[in-house]
């Protein structure tokens, strides 16, 4: 066989191989890419499959640990105009827990005393800090990400407290959802408010709104965590699983 015909079946071989390796190699990183999704966010194969393959086709799910998934995969696949209450919404676009459910027809009310990067979010901004009581004057840390009530400032208390503190007068959610209109039955609340999550939930009227879906930060902090549990299987709801610094919540 000539010179040049065995080097022609080398450099075939060659491609062949690379070209094997490079889709096995695509291959296992769908896989982890498929696995991960279903770890964070509660999915079963067939939403986990669906989420992945619309991410590897460049949709963005921007929430922090999968939370917008959980709820557009999992719990209201076909829902197309659901409603959201975002207490704590921080910044509008980075590590957004409802953008995602808005760019698909959601509407809602983003909650947060000092918003960041809201251009082009279609929510009721209410920028108001929430407790369990109303008229209360508190001091808030302005720290983005990890900024809150200075009395309730849960695992990143030391990195806030090094930020400016700012004068607020709390009010309750009831009150933001009553003031909003806001529908008896909403959809999915994120519940981020470093530290201050049960105090907000304790001005909820349970028994006048209903959620389908939450998402609680709760930061390993004990007891609190555990009495946010308590509190919500009182009131008819369920831990469905948990992830990271979040516990998620469905009706029972």
């Amino acid at each position: 066989m000539r010179i040049w015909k065995i080097a022609a079946i080398v450099v075939v071989v060659a491609l062949l191989g690379g070209a094997l390796a490079a889709r096995s190699a695509r291959g296992e990183a769908f896989r982890n890419h498929l696995e991960t999704n279903r770890h964070c966010c509660g999915l079963s194969f067939a939403a986990a499959l669906n989420v992945t393959i619309q991410e590897e086709r460049g949709i963005v799910f921007p929430s922090q640990i999968g939370q917008d998934k959980w709820v557009l995969f999992e719990v209201f696949p076909r829902v197309r105009d659901g409603y959201f209450l975002d207490v704590g919404s921080a910044d509008g676009t980075m590590e957004s827990n409802t953008k995602a459910l808005e760019e698909r027809g959601w509407k809602g009310i983003c909650i947060d005393p000092f918003p960041a990067n809201m251009q082009g979010r279609t929510c009721t901004m209410v920028k108001e800090v929430v407790s369990s009581v109303s008229g209360e004057t508190i001091k808030f840390h302005q720290s983005g990400l990890l900024g809150g009530i200075a009395a309730t400032l849960g695992k990143w208390k030391d990195v806030a407290e090094q930020a400016p503190a700012v004068e607020f007068t709390t009010v309750t959610l009831a009150e933001i959802l009553e003031r909003n209109r806001a529908p008896s039955f909403i959809h999915f609340m994120s519940l981020d408010i470093e530290g201050a999550e049960l105090e907000a939930l304790k001005g909820v009227p349970f028994d006048k709104y209903r959620f389908g879906a939450m998402a609680i930060e709760h930061n390993d902090e004990e007891p609190k965590r555990t009495e946010i549990m308590k509190l919500l299987e009182e009131r008819g709801y369920r831990r469905s699983h948990t992830y990271k610094q979040d516990d998620f919540y469905v009706p029972r």
